[in-house]
């Protein structure tokens, strides 16, 4: 399937990966705003994070071909099952967010309501007693127990939704060596590039929230860092590396990255809104809880 995106052009899906995408789990993100009450002050801001999800997936496919390109993998099939579950991942790394940014975190029930199975089963419990959960519970929970972790058992052959879990949550213990190949561990590069200070998830969103806010401080030469970033193998682990000759587009993108919070994402009313909104969600009159 192909999807005209504003800021990437043309991307293109498998029949797989819209069967994730046609989820109500997913469909849902169709309705939840990127940038919360942003529009108040930034009228263009409507964007969804379901059409932000689907352009960090394009360009998890588009960092992986860079990076590994050249990388010897030992089988094809293992270039091609690492490249899926990044590519799941980058996708629902959001699908958990519940609507008005992280605000509605106050009302959302804890962990053990939740029964994020996976947690008992590869995860460390000790992290999880006796704490609210947040968005990125839900996103586990999705990921694992859901119509979508269904799609993924029943369409991807060689990726399961633990797998793909592992890519989402640095404290999830893999159960096998899926990331494994030849002696190297792949999942922290790819764990990196999923969630760090250099990953696909902030280089999609400043691209398409200074578009739609009609703002210039979140433009980044994306392509030339996508081009420039590389490998750097430490005690049997792949991590993430850039070339010397990106770094000062690099600075420029934590530049970038800074101007949109001062400009943007902590603009004076959305604060205030969502302050409004906290005060209300905290307050004894609310009893509204998220349904786990």
């Amino acid at each position: 399937m192909e999807i005209r995106d504003p800021v990437h052009g043309s991307i293109y899906y498998s029949d797989a990966e819209v069967a994730v995408l046609d989820t109500a789990e997913y469909q849902r993100l169709r309705a939840i705003k990127q940038l919360g009450f942003a529009e108040f002050s930034f009228p263009g801001a409507t964007h969804n994070r379901y059409l932000h999800s689907v352009g960090v997936a394009h360009l998890a496919g588009l960092a992986f071909d860079a990076i590994f390109k050249a990388l010897p993998f030992t089988k094809n099939a293992t270039r091609l099952r690492l490249r899926q579950a990044f590519r799941l991942a980058s996708l629902l790394h959001d699908v958990g967010h519940g609507p008005l940014s992280h605000t509605s975190e106050q009302v959302m029930p804890m962990v053990e309501a939740l029964d994020v199975k996976i947690y008992e089963s590869v995860g460390r419990p000790e992290l999880h007693k006796n704490r609210r959960a947040n968005h990125e519970d839900y996103t586990i929970k999705y990921v694992t127990d859901s119509r979508i972790a269904e799609v993924i058992r029943t369409r991807f052959a060689d990726v399961s939704p633990v797998h793909v879990a592992c890519l989402i949550d640095k404290s999830l213990l893999c159960p096998d060596d899926f990331f494994m190949d030849n002696g190297i561990d792949y999942r922290p590069i790819l764990s990196q590039l999923v969630s760090s200070e250099l990953d696909v998830d902030r280089m999609d969103y400043l691209e398409r929230d200074s578009l739609f806010c009609g703002t210039n401080y979140g433009k980044i030469d994306l392509a030339w860092i996508l081009q420039n970033m590389s490998t750097h193998l430490q005690d049997g682990k792949m991590y993430l590396a850039l070339n010397r000759r990106a770094l000062y587009a690099f600075d420029d993108f934590l530049i970038s990255r800074h101007h949109m919070y001062l400009m943007v994402y902590f603009h004076h009313k959305s604060i205030i809104y969502e302050e409004m909104l906290n005060k209300y969600l905290t307050s004894p009159d609310c009893t509204f809880v998220l349904p786990a």
